[in-house]
């Protein structure tokens, strides 16, 4: 019998039993939804955490000073920690792998704007700060912090866009100062991050003022300063060795620090960590999601069986006129899979729509991927074969006699 000739058939089994075949599908619906939309939030995640931790950059190591926390016995108040500049200039010097070194010091004192405090920080950095933060500068009348800044110990500074619409409002800030504590910068560019990165995972880069580093420390000094960098970005040449870097990083730095006042943070290995356990996370979904479309693939298998009991006079009467059984297993068979493959078609539209009311409602990132669609279309056509194998050699190994007797 002719492909047409199974079509039809399919056809007017499921117009004739249009609501049976309905529930028949709902579980192939219910399980390719939930895939799909499953599969959407595993992924959202993973590309968020995932980008997250690339605007770190995936070729830095990144050295975060720590105040070191007071042993039982007591003992005196610590008021110096962290990474030094006579570190800075070892990592430089020393490490031949490393290909940039950005110290960055927070000033810990309130930036007022028109006599109001702000949530601004003020932070001295180095001019390599602007590449490694993947940053710009966002007015070409202005510019960022140049090395003649630190020569000349100039009193200027570049503003986050979000930092000058507190500091000036809608006013130009170009030109205009920034005052702290006494000390006053003269605001000389407009620095804007479009990934709206943080620094070191923590402090929102748009929304500092930034001064050279050696100015900064120079003019607030020991009697304000804690440490002498916050954090400090240390760039490899080379991906292959940044291990290895980071391994001789913390060697030295356990070797010259009586007291754990750091910490070492490598996006990179944050990375493969994070696509590790999202790799893991989207198997368990997928097999969570996994267990409805089992349960939608028996529902087929129940109708399919009943199906066959109604037409066992049908099945009988084309075999008494000579059709084999592999067109008999043929013609059932195409129905059940014409039955999943209707509900994974739905099931895909509906775990789209599930994936855009998370992302809406929940304000959870989600992504419907083609190679998710892809799978849950495979898996509802698998199904159909798979559970509607039986029903159709049952019915093709029918006694032509037997079944016209029914």
């Amino acid at each position: 019998m002719s492909l047409i000739y199974n079509i039809e058939s399919t056809w007017l089994s499921l117009k004739h039993h249009a609501f049976r075949s309905l529930l028949a599908m709902l579980g192939v619906v219910l399980g390719v939804a939930a895939v799909v939309g499953m599969l959407a939030v595993s992924e959202g995640a993973k590309r968020e955490s995932i980008e997250r931790i690339q605007q770190q950059g995936v070729d830095n190591i990144i050295l975060h000073s720590e105040k070191p926390k007071l042993n039982a016995s007591g003992g005196e108040n610590i008021f110096f920690y962290g990474i030094s500049q006579e570190d800075i200039r070892h990592f430089s010097s020393v490490f031949e792998n490393v290909k940039t070194v950005v110290p960055i010091v927070e000033l810990r004192k309130t930036v007022y704007a028109a006599g109001l405090p702000t949530d601004v920080m003020l932070v001295g950095t180095t001019p390599e700060f602007l590449t490694i933060s993947r940053s710009r500068n966002a007015d070409p009348r202005g510019r960022w912090l140049t090395d003649s800044d630190c020569e000349l110990s100039e009193m200027v500074c570049s503003v986050g866009v979000d930092a000058a619409r507190q500091l000036f409002g809608l006013e130009d800030p170009i030109g205009k100062s920034v005052t702290v504590y006494g000390a006053t910068f003269q605001v000389v560019g407009l620095l804007e991050n479009p990934l709206r990165s943080k620094l070191a995972g923590k402090h929102d880069i748009n929304n500092m003022v930034f001064t050279d580093y050696d100015t900064l420390l120079s003019v607030f000094n020991r009697d304000f300063m804690e440490v002498e960098a916050d954090y400090v970005y240390v760039q490899v040449d080379d991906l292959a060795y940044l291990k290895n870097t980071a391994d001789r990083l913390r060697t030295y730095l356990t070797e010259t620090h009586e007291l754990q006042d750091y910490t070492i943070s490598v996006p990179y290995e944050l990375l493969l960590t994070e696509q590790a356990t999202q790799h893991v996370f989207t198997i368990v979904m997928g097999s969570i999601a996994a267990i409805s479309l089992l349960v939608g693939g028996i529902g087929i298998m129940n109708i399919m069986l009943a199906n066959i009991y109604e037409r066992t006079k049908e099945i009988g009467t084309l075999r008494a006129l000579g059709a084999p059984k592999q067109t008999i297993l043929t013609q059932f068979l195409f129905e059940a899979v014409t039955l999943t493959s209707l509900g994974g078609l739905l099931g895909v539209g509906i775990g789209f729509l599930i994936a855009v009311l998370i992302r809406h409602t929940a304000d959870m990132p989600t992504v419907v991927t083609p190679g998710s669609v892809i799978v849950a279309l495979t898996v509802s056509i698998l199904t159909g074969i798979v559970f509607g194998t039986h029903p159709a050699w049952k019915a093709a190994s029918l006694s032509p006699i037997e079944a016209l007797r029914r």
